[in-house]
């Protein structure tokens, strides 16, 4: 079962995060959907997929060590939705005016050795298998 409360931690409860390693498979920007494939170990196939939804924002590199996904809280996304642009200042006078965005928007963080990965996306999915189109 795959969380979807801000705040929440390991959101894919995933056993034993740290000794996975994740890679953007495929970003498909006309739907805004970002693959993932998910590796255990040194294996060369992924043990299995991640899909994000809806996606915003990534500040990520191509491949990390670490699959522990947490759900940053509500005033975490909005800071980095205001910082990066994606609302405006006014978000603070008429949050009202924003809740279509920030209401479904969560910000997926992984804390890796050398990085903070960061995904905004309305929603996240755990995959078996992923299209044969983007394989």
């Amino acid at each position: 079962m795959v969380k979807t409360e801000q705040g929440s931690r390991n959101a894919f409860n995933i056993t034993d995060p740290n000794r996975y390693r994740c890679q953007v498979h495929h970003y498909h920007r006309k739907l805004s959907r970002l693959y993932l494939s998910i590796y255990k170990g040194a294996r060369s196939e992924p043990a299995f997929y991640l899909l994000f939804s809806d996606v915003a924002y990534i500040d990520a590199p191509m491949s990390w060590l670490g699959a522990e996904f947490d759900i940053a809280e509500r005033r975490t996304c909005v800071d980095l939705l205001l910082k990066v642009g994606l609302v405006g200042e006014a978000i603070h006078q008429f949050p009202e005016a924003y809740a279509s965005i920030t209401d479904y928007a969560r910000l997926y963080q992984v804390r890796s050795a050398k990085n903070l990965i960061r995904i905004v996306a309305n929603s996240a999915a755990i995959l078996q298998d992923i299209p044969t189109e983007i394989k």
